[in-house]
């Protein structure tokens, strides 16, 4: 039996998601057909809402309905402290483990050389020109990137830019610190628990360069 091109249609947007195969991307498209068709206008009235409403803070990068974010407008936010992230889910979380009071960078990704992701496709350059501006200047940034590779690979770069050994100049930043190894290696924040989001943060540690 051919598949209906509308099913068909939607299980290759599904396909498209991270973890789902052809076949888990047709079941879930057909399951959608086999519901009532105000829950199916309701899906796609969400998916529509995502594509006109969601924008990235002009302050910190991270997925919002409304720039600046909640986090960047909240004035009892510690401006002293900026947490640099990877990427939005990483903000939320740090902010439902509760132990982190500053403010966020996100990146937009990582590092990496092989998928020719280079640091200026990512949001790096916004985070040196927010360093040098910042009023009151920034005391600590915190590098809580994921702990493998591709996460030391650009916590290694981000260190020697903040640390003014390349050639832009020296930052007004009195400690770069990253997490702990509370999570562990080759995990991404993105999944870790409270526990370990919390021993990781009062763990944190400052990292030479060298």
């Amino acid at each position: 039996m051919k598949v209906p091109p509308s099913i068909s249609d939607l299980a290759r947007m599904f396909d498209r998601l991270p973890g789902v195969g052809p076949r888990a991307a047709l079941r879930y498209a057909y399951w959608l057909a086999s519901q009532s068709k105000s829950s199916v206008r309701e899906f796609a009235t969400a998916v529509s809402q995502l594509a006109e409403k969601i924008t990235a803070c002009e302050v910190c990068g991270v997925w919002t309905d409304a720039s600046p974010c909640s986090i960047c407008s909240d004035p009892r936010r510690n401006n002293g402290t900026l947490c640099v992230v990877a990427v939005s889910p990483d903000v939320r979380v740090l902010e439902e483990a509760g132990v982190f009071q500053g403010r966020y960078h996100v990146l937009g990704g990582l590092i990496d050389p092989i998928e020719g992701h280079t640091p200026d496709q990512l949001r790096i350059n916004n985070l040196l020109d927010r360093m040098q501006k910042a009023d009151p200047p920034i005391t600590e940034v915190v590098l809580a990137l994921d702990p493998d590779v591709l996460g030391d690979t650009t916590a290694m770069y981000l260190m020697r830019q903040l640390s003014g050994s390349s050639a832009r100049a020296s930052l007004p930043v009195w400690r770069v610190t990253r997490l702990a190894r509370g999570i562990p290696t080759g995990a991404q924040i993105e999944y870790a628990d409270e526990a370990t989001i919390t021993d990781a943060f009062i763990n944190r540690r400052t990292n030479s360069t060298n």
